[in-house]
């Protein structure tokens, strides 16, 4: 009883520290190695579970505890002084989502295991989980609920010269060269536990090879090089440092005067041809009449000056009486006229009019904090929650805006967009030279969610060969080469003015061209086995003889 006791212990404490190693192999902390030793883990012990129940429960508890580990600042955010109580809420249930989402690959890799473990070739259920997982993964990208962050590919985001080939197959690329690594070293382990192998065997050297062979390939992929003679571009940033709980209802006018204090330091320099502020730089709307004083006290500012400003600011639109308008679209109070809310970003040029600001809306909202997803055909869900600053319900964007800039064309992604690469590549891919984040990563101050997003950039510029300028109101803001390599790194919590020459490029990678074409290749594989092997069940099942009493 004792020694079942012991062995039940045992195991339950290997599934915690498969899911600890899980969490940890993501930045902030550079422990990328970890990720092979999870999969290694992870891989054994769902084959070794008895029943699909089994897999469900233990598969629960691995991704619980992973996402315990990656992902709990969400949560954690909550506590901080001025913080909104949903945001709690919201990192609870973003935890929950992301431990139910990685059941499904688990029974998946599990069918698949069942029934092919007594094929002549017992382990070729090795070779389909690197499709079955990066499949799976894709799938996260997609829809309205989604949350691609634990994307395993991140956790190289400090290994930069092993993922330089993520420019052909994107970060889904990099996730099946992990999977494939640990698969190696699973059966490397499985074939000595199984004593198929020794110490001295040549076939213990053969593989040991092809895994080290696997590992430092890409290592030797060599990108186009850099043209360094073209002409160079100077981007201005200014990460203000505002607290982002504080700022919803504070004096627009001292805010704003902070702001043009700002712009006005950064633009003495006069190679500064752009200047950016981060995503809702201003808590009110903009380009709306009522806060004409306000947009006025800052374009003026700019058109003394003579420096365009990129800023995010929330936006209002009000439809004409002849305009179709969303279904889930808002209603002012007491009239037949229909608005909507956008996160917003203005390219505000010098001497230009309000009604002609280039504007780009966010098209990848937050689920449940930006807005409840499908709220266009459950229209009663688009008020179920808001928050406390004013940011939730926005509308969703519905164009791809590319702005201009002395005729260099660049796209800008507002926060949780630049963590979908394909939909990066949507803007590359129609002749953006260089690319914008800006961000508002002050909800999560110093806790691991700051560090992660600023990391996960470097997979945007490798992807798409591109420059990258990220603006973070409280940091972390930098610039990022083509290769993935940080320039000018703020600290988190840092009022600063920051500025680099970046060289805008018109080349088009194979990913930007194609984008997540490896990833579909992945999903449609894992269907297909998966519906193979469930025809060929029934098929057996069909045909095997009836045995009467």
């Amino acid at each position: 009883m004792k020694l079942t006791e012991s062995i039940f212990n045992a195991r339950i404490l290997i599934i915690i520290l498969t899911g600890i190693c899980f969490g940890l192999s993501f930045p902030p902390v550079n422990f990328h190695y970890l990720i092979f030793l999870a999969l290694v883990s992870y891989i054994s012990i769902i084959i070794n579970c008895n029943s699909y129940l089994q897999v469900f429960r233990i598969s629960f508890l691995i991704f619980l505890f992973s996402g315990l580990n990656a992902i709990s600042w969400i949560a954690l955010s909550g506590f901080r002084e001025g913080a909104d109580w949903f945001i709690i809420v919201g990192g609870v249930f973003t935890i929950l989502f992301h431990t139910i989402f990685y059941i499904i690959p688990s029974l998946i890799f599990y069918f698949i295991y069942k029934h092919t473990k007594d094929f002549k070739f017992k382990y070729v259920f090795l070779i389909t989980f690197p499709f079955v997982w990066v499949g799976f993964e894709y799938l996260q990208t997609l829809g309205q609920i989604n949350f691609p962050w634990l994307i395993i590919a991140y956790t190289q985001t400090y290994n930069i010269d092993k993922i330089q080939f993520a420019d052909i197959t994107g970060m889904f690329g990099v996730s099946f060269w992990i999977c494939i690594i640990s698969c190696l070293l699973y059966l490397i382990i499985r074939l000595i536990r199984e004593e198929k192998i020794n110490l001295k065997s040549p076939l213990l050297f053969i593989l040991i090879f092809i895994t080290l062979i696997v590992y430092l390939l890409p290592s030797f992929y060599k990108h186009a090089p850099e043209n360094e003679n073209r002409e160079g571009l100077k981007l201005g940033i200014i990460q203000p440092n505002i607290n982002p709980w504080k700022k919803w209802g504070s004096k627009y006018k001292e805010l704003n005067l902070d702001y043009i204090n700002q712009y006005k330091e950064i633009t003495k320099d006069t190679s500064v041809k752009l200047v950016i502020m981060p995503e809702t730089a201003f808590p009110f709307y903009f380009r709306y009449d009522f806060y004409n004083e306000q947009y006025l006290l800052f374009k003026n500012v700019i058109d003394s000056v003579g420096v365009p400003l990129l800023t995010g600011s929330p936006d209002l639109y009000v439809y004409g009486k002849d305009e179709e308008t969303p279904v889930d679209a808002r209603k002012f109070d007491n009239t037949d006229k229909f608005y909507d809310v956008f996160n917003s970003a203005l390219l505000i040029n010098p001497g230009e009019p309000k009604d002609s600001i280039t504007i780009y809306n966010k098209i990848k909202l937050v689920a449940g904090s930006e807005r409840m997803p499908y709220q266009e055909k459950l229209t009663f869900l688009r008020d179920l929650i808001k928050w406390g600053v004013g940011i939730s319900a926005f509308q969703t964007g519905n164009d791809t805006v590319l702005f201009n800039i002395n005729n260099y064309l660049f796209n800008t992604a507002i926060c949780y967009e630049s963590v979908f690469p394909g939909f990066i590549s949507e803007f590359v891919n129609k002749g953006s030279e260089f690319i914008v984040i800006i961000t508002n990563d002050g909800w999560w101050g110093e806790l691991s969610g700051t560090y992660q997003h600023n990391q996960y950039a470097v997979f945007r510029a490798i992807e798409n060969r591109r420059w990258i300028a990220r603006c973070a109101n409280t940091g972390i803001s930098c610039f990022i080469t083509p290769k993935g390599e940080m320039k000018n790194e703020t600290v988190i919590n840092e009022k600063i003015n920051i500025s680099e020459v970046i060289f805008p490029k018109k080349d088009l990678t194979f990913y930007t061209k194609y984008g997540d074409w490896f990833a579909k290749i992945c999903l449609y594989l894992t269907i297909s086995v998966f519906i193979i092997l469930l025809t060929v069940k029934f098929v057996r099942r069909k045909n095997s003889p009836v045995i009467k009493n």
